[in-house]
C-alpha cells in the first residue's frame, strides 16, 4: 500500500486514478521508504529529462505521471547497485517513445534519430540537470515550426547544408546562416531567463 504519510506528496504529482494503480506492489514498509527517499531525491530531474525531450509542458506532465507509476511497480526489480536516476530515466525514455509513436501523425515531433542523440545528451549530464537545461527547454519552445524543421533535419537527421537547401530552395550560406541565428537566439534567451531568475 502507498504510505499514508506520502498520500499527498502522491496527490502533487498524479491523478488519483493512478495513484490506485500505485497501490499493489509494495507491500514492504521499508522498501516503500527506499522508494520515496531516492524518488524525492530525483523526480524534478526526472521531469527535466522528459520535457527536454519532448519540448512540451503538457505532454511532459502526462508521461511522467506515467513514468511514476511504473517506477512503483517495477520498484521490486530495481537493481541498487545501479544509478537510480539513470535507471528512472531509462523507463522514461521507453514512455517518450511511446507518446512520439501515438501522435507523430498529429502534432509536430522530432525525429527518432533526433529523440535518440537528445537522450544521449542528457543522460551525460543528467546528474547536473540545472536551471540551465529547463530554460534551454523553454527557449527551444519558442522556435517556429519551420526554426525546428530546420534543427531536425540539420542536427537530428544529420543532413548536411546542402540537401536542406536544395529542399528550401535557398543556398547552403543562407541555411548556416540561419542555423547560427537560432543558436545565438537561443544563446541569449537561457542568458535572459537565467539573469531574470537570479533578480
Amino acid at each position: 500500500m502507498v504510505p499514508a504519510a506520502h498520500f499527498d506528496f502522491l496527490q502533487r504529482l498524479i491523478p488519483a486514478r493512478l495513484i490506485f494503480d500505485m497501490s499493489e506492489p509494495l507491500n514492504n514498509p521499508v522498501m516503500s521508504e527506499e522508494f520515496f527517499r531516492l524518488f524525492s531525491r530525483d523526480d524534478r530531474k526526472v521531469y527535466g529529462y522528459i520535457l527536454a525531450l519532448v519540448l512540451d509542458v503538457t505532454a511532459a506532465e502526462d508521461i511522467f505521471q506515467e513514468t511514476c507509476v511504473i517506477l512503483w511497480k517495477e520498484f521490486p526489480q530495481y537493481d541498487h547497485d545501479r544509478s537510480f536516476l539513470n535507471w528512472a530515466n531509462g523507463i522514461a525514455f521507453n514512455q517518450v517513445r511511446k507518446y512520439r509513436r501515438k501522435y507523430q501523425n498529429k502534432r509536430l515531433v522530432f525525429s527518432d534519430s533526433l529523440v535518440t542523440e537528445l537522450a544521449e545528451d542528457v543522460s551525460s549530464m543528467v546528474e547536473d540537470l540545472s536551471q540551465r537545461q529547463l530554460a534551454l527547454t523553454q527557449c527551444l519552445q519558442k522556435l517556429t515550426s519551420r526554426e525546428r524543421e530546420l534543427i531536425d533535419a540539420y542536427y537530428g537527421n544529420q543532413e548536411t547544408a546542402a540537401t536542406v537547401a536544395d529542399r528550401w530552395k535557398c543556398s547552403s550560406h543562407a541555411i548556416y546562416k540561419t542555423i547560427k541565428k537560432i543558436r545565438k537566439a537561443l544563446f541569449d534567451c537561457v542568458n535572459r531567463r537565467l539573469s531574470s531568475e537570479m533578480s
